[in-house]
């Protein structure tokens, strides 16, 4: 399988970034919320939007990386 990686090239990168980690932002505290009233739910969703989190590190990384290379920074 290929990575699709042309978002990096786009001027709105920073925003397409921003608006995921934030997705993962929400689950890690909507796990928070829901491990707090003890529903069992709670801890996978936490732990599902932790990890969503540092995969939006990884891609970042790799997309400054890609944007260096082009020469757009």
């Amino acid at each position: 399988m290929r990575r699709d990686d042309t978002t990096a090239y786009a001027a709105n990168w920073w925003t397409v970034l921003l608006v995921d980690a934030l997705l993962g932002l929400a689950a890690v505290v909507g796990g928070l919320l829901l491990g707090s009233y003890g529903n069992v739910l709670g801890i996978p969703l936490f732990v599902l939007g932790a990890a969503y989190v540092v995969f939006v590190f990884m891609r970042l990384r790799r997309w400054r990386r890609l944007r260096d290379e082009a020469g757009l920074r």
